[in-house]
């Protein structure tokens, strides 16, 4: 019951996050390229209600993450966000009146039964990050907080280098979501500043990477790149950061490929793509 808890959790929180990233990339259309990957562009939408209404469904989103993630492993908890590409799937058919078909319903079934998998395959709760893996954290989260501006000056600010970035930054978002609810476990309570600082400073990054890739790319094309990652890369990542792995590697290993092939599929489709970012041309 717990893991279905954090799994209700997860896929609620997911489908807020895209509820901000439609808000969000519907302003983040009308600046102009010239503003890509500077903080000029965040700076100028933070000024739009619209888009400050899609922040607020992020932040939302986040505690409820950060809880599912208190409840399960990150093994199970991330590729659990997934659920949101269904519930954008639903949205885009009742709302927009898209058509679904074999593509959409594969996708969706990839998903979920995926994901029920990965509930019976994972360790129910996260094992202790090892010191290795709490220093591999922090690395990333230098990396995915530099990588927009390092993007900028080597001139790639195109859909494919941001989504891969946004979701980079959003997969570590998680790792160091979970290093917070362990360190609250353990009553470190300045390390849960530390951990929630360095959170704050990737979401901003993320954030940056995002509206950059959804200026310049169709929302068929930068979905699936931010919701894979994001979905697999922690999951994968987590045996070795921790202690210990999976109870059963293989059938691990197999449903994260079939979530993430589930995330591709579904994330590709117009009626996911719109029902996300109502201004996309799939």
């Amino acid at each position: 019951m717990t893991i279905f808890l954090a799994i209700l959790l997860a896929g609620t929180a997911s489908s807020l996050y895209a509820l901000s990233t439609s808000l969000q990339a519907l302003e983040a259309r009308r600046e102009p390229a010239s503003d890509s990957l500077r903080a000029s562009l965040l700076k100028k939408l933070v000024r739009r209600p619209l888009w400050l209404a899609g922040a607020a469904a992020g932040v939302v989103a986040w505690p409820l993450q950060a809880v599912a993630l208190s409840l399960a492993s990150v093994a199970i908890v991330q590729p659990a966000l997934g659920l949101g590409l269904i519930v954008l799937l639903v949205l885009g058919v009742r709302l927009l009146h898209e058509r679904v078909g074999l593509r959409e319903i594969a996708g969706a079934v990839m998903i979920t039964a995926a994901i029920a998998v990965i509930g019976w395959a994972a360790p129910a709760h996260t094992p202790g990050f090892t010191r290795g893996g709490e220093s591999a954290v922090i690395a990333a989260i230098a990396l995915a907080t530099a990588a927009p501006y390092v993007l900028r000056v080597l001139g790639h600010a195109g859909g494919l280098a941001t989504s891969i970035a946004a979701g980079f930054g959003w997969a570590v978002v998680g790792l160091a979501t979970a290093l917070i609810d362990e360190a609250i476990a353990d009553r470190h309570w300045v390390v849960a500043v530390a951990w929630g600082i360095g959170v704050g400073a990737v979401s901003w990054s993320s954030l940056l990477a995002e509206m950059t890739a959804l200026q310049t790319w169709p929302a068929t094309r930068s979905i699936p790149i931010v919701f894979g990652i994001e979905m697999v890369l922690p999951a994968a990542l987590l045996p070795l950061l921790t202690s210990t792995g999976p109870g059963h590697a293989l059938a691990f290993g197999v449903a994260l490929a079939v979530a993430c092939a589930g995330a591709a599929v579904l994330g590709s489709s117009r009626a996911v793509a719109r029902a996300a970012v109502p201004l996309t041309e799939p």
